[in-house]
């Protein structure tokens, strides 16, 4: 039977927060921490989790959380280091479980956390980022149901997350666009289609806080006062990506 990806890592989110929080709400894991934790190397962190008896795919959790700021003041600099550590203290078997835990945990983190953790990684191609980062929301959308305030608000978060970077967000649309049109008529609501399925060369997103439709809750504005700004669309080589 095909288990869904989402239920995967929804099971995963689960055991660890099961494991790791005590009645009190305190989460255990953080508080059983050494002191010097957080400065660390990105190796002796993991030994430590390794040495509080938590699993391959808990740790990838854990790990993914830190880019999503749920443990305040720790963070891991380099993915390839964790990843060698992991492969080396666990062997191939192991290891596979944590990457298969961490993959599927961040296909689905929110775009700003998932943007970071890709332009973190040193082996990133940082002129992809934005175009895989929008083929893999086309995911987010279908599993998650998301609605088109919900996507509205999440583009918007990102368009600010990207600053000035304006070709990583404009490559983000570009490749929304292309998963979106890969689906079949009906898997993605038509409203998203229609506002994300075709970018022209002069596409307009919400550049603050607020969002364009009516069920995008904003965090700290009046929907009332929605403030977009044109993002022209910086034609380029379209991008491909290997199999």
């Amino acid at each position: 039977m095909k288990v869904c990806r989402l239920c995967l890592v929804a099971a995963m989110a689960f055991l660890l927060f099961s494991c790791g929080k005590s009645d009190g709400g305190n989460n255990v894991i953080d508080s059983s921490l050494p002191a010097d934790f957080a400065t660390m190397s990105d190796s002796a962190k993991v030994r430590v989790l390794l040495d509080h008896g938590l699993s391959p795919d808990s740790i990838a959790v854990f790990v993914c959380e830190t880019a999503e700021g749920k443990h305040p003041g720790i963070a891991f600099k380099d993915f390839t280091v964790v990843d060698t550590y992991m492969y080396e203290r666990l062997g191939e078997t192991g290891f596979g479980l944590y990457r298969q835990a961490f993959d599927s945990y961040m296909e689905y983190m929110p775009l700003v956390a998932k943007m970071k953790m890709l332009m973190a990684s040193p082996l990133a191609d940082l002129d992809r980022v934005g175009y895989e980062l929008g083929l893999g929301y086309v995911n987010q959308v279908i599993e998650k149901r998301l609605t088109i305030g919900k996507v509205d608000r999440e583009v918007a978060e990102l368009r600010r997350a990207c600053g000035n970077d304006e070709d990583t967000f404009n490559r983000f649309l570009r490749g929304f666009a292309a998963g979106i049109n890969t689906r079949a008529a009906g898997e993605i609501p038509a409203e998203i289609v229609a506002e994300y399925g075709t970018p022209g060369p002069a596409r307009t997103a919400p550049r603050y806080k607020e969002a364009a439709h009516s069920d995008a809750q904003p965090v700290d504005a009046d929907v009332s006062t929605v403030v977009e700004e044109e993002v022209p669309v910086v034609e380029d080589t379209p991008i491909t990506l290997a199999d």
